[in-house]
C-alpha cells in the first residue's frame, strides 16, 4: 500500500480525530488501524489518528510505525511509564486538532460503518455533545460457557437499557469502548476520574448539551472470561461510577434500580430463564463486584491504571 495523505477535499468538511489508548496491543492494533483507514466517512474527514502506546512492553509501538508509514494521518505517543487512561486520553486530546473527537479501545473489532454511525448524531444536530456506541461480545454465539453468556447477558442489558432511556427523553449511559463528542466540552480529564466517558457525559450535560446512544454504531470486543479478571472487569466499571457520584455528585442512569428493573433486566431474565442457574451465579458475581467496588471507595484505592 502506498502512503496516503490527508483528503484534500477535506476543507468544508467536519474534521474528526480519532484517539486510541493501547496498552500492550500488538495483536489487535495492526487490524483496526487498517480496518479503521477503509470505513466511510460521508459528511466528515477523519483528521487524523492518535494511538497512545505509553507503557507498552510487547511490540506495539513497532505495529503502529508501520501502518504509520502508509498513512500520514496516523501518529503516535509513547513513554516508558503507564500512568492510566486518563492520562493517555489527556495526551491524546494536547495534540488533537479537530473539533470532534472519537475515543476507542484499542481491541476492539469495527462494523463497516461504525464510525459513520456513530459522528452522524453529532453532524446533525449542533445540540448533541456526545455520541455513544454500542458494543457488544465478539463471540455471540459461546452461550454455553458461563462467562460466554455473561458477556452476552451485560452487553445486551447496556443496550436494552439505553435505548429504554432514549426512548423515555432520558440521557443514555456513554460506553467508554466507543463514543465521540465535541471537544470544546472537556480539555482535560482529572486523575482522579476513572470513568472518563460519564465525566463527558456529565460535563455535556452541565453545558447544555444533549447525549445520545447510537445502536447502529456497533463494534466487537472480546470481554474477560476468567473468574478473577471478569469480577476486576465489573469491579472497576462501578467504582468508576461510584467516584463520579463521590465527585461530582452525578448518578449514572444505568445504576438506578428503577431504570434497571424497567428498562430490560426483567426482559432479559424472560428471555433466558432456561438458564436459571447462570442467570444466579451472574447476580450473586454482580453483588460482590458491587462490594467490591463499595470497598475500594471506603478505602480510597482508585484503579487509575487497567
Amino acid at each position: 500500500m502506498e502512503k496516503q495523505d490527508t483528503p484534500r477535499s477535506e476543507g468544508k468538511l467536519t474534521k474528526v480525530s480519532i484517539g486510541i489508548p493501547a496498552y500492550n496491543e500488538e495483536q489487535s492494533i495492526p487490524q483496526l488501524l487498517s480496518t479503521l483507514l477503509e470505513q466511510p466517512t460521508q459528511g466528515f474527514a477523519v483528521k487524523e489518528i492518535i494511538v497512545n502506546t505509553s507503557g507498552s512492553a510487547d511490540n506495539t509501538e513497532q505495529e503502529v510505525q508501520t501502518i504509520a508509514q502508509m498513512d500520514s494521518r496516523i501518529k503516535m505517543i509513547s513513554g516508558k511509564d503507564r500512568y492510566g487512561k486518563a492520562a493517555a486520553l489527556n495526551e491524546i486530546l494536547q495534540i488533537a486538532k479537530s473539533d470532534l473527537i472519537l475515543f476507542l479501545d484499542a481491541d476492539v473489532v469495527l462494523g463497516k460503518t461504525s464510525i459513520q454511525n456513530l459522528v452522524t448524531p453529532l453532524l446533525q444536530n449542533d445540540k448533541t455533545g456526545v455520541s455513544s456506541g454500542n458494543i457488544m461480545p465478539i463471540e455471540q454465539n459461546d452461550q454455553e460457557s458461563f462467562f460466554g453468556f455473561a458477556s452476552l447477558f451485560i452487553r445486551e442489558l447496556h443496550h436494552e437499557l439505553c435505548s429504554y432511556l432514549m426512548r423515555k427523553g432520558h440521557v443514555p449511559k456513554v460506553n467508554g469502548t466507543f463514543y465521540a463528542f465535541r471537544k470544546s466540552i472537556v480539555g482535560s480529564f482529572p486523575r482522579i476520574v476513572v470513568s472518563d466517558d460519564e465525566y463527558v457525559s456529565w460535563l455535556a450535560q452541565k453545558r447544555g448539551y444533549k447525549i445520545v446512544y447510537a445502536p447502529s454504531a456497533l463494534v466487537f470486543t472480546t470481554d474477560p472470561h476468567s473468574l478473577i479478571d471478569f469480577i476486576k472487569w465489573q469491579e472497576r466499571i462501578i467504582a468508576g461510577q461510584l467516584y463520579m457520584k463521590r465527585h461530582f455528585h452525578y448518578d449514572v442512569p444505568t445504576m438506578r434500580i428503577s431504570v434497571g428493573l424497567s428498562g430490560g433486566i426483567v426482559k432479559l431474565f424472560g428471555k433466558y430463564r432456561g438458564k436459571a442457574f447462570s442467570l444466579f451465579v451472574l447476580s450473586a458475581l454482580g453483588a460482590l463486584s458491587v462490594f467490591l467496588a463499595y470497598l475500594k471507595l471506603v478505602k480510597g484505592e482508585v484503579p487509575y491504571a487497567y
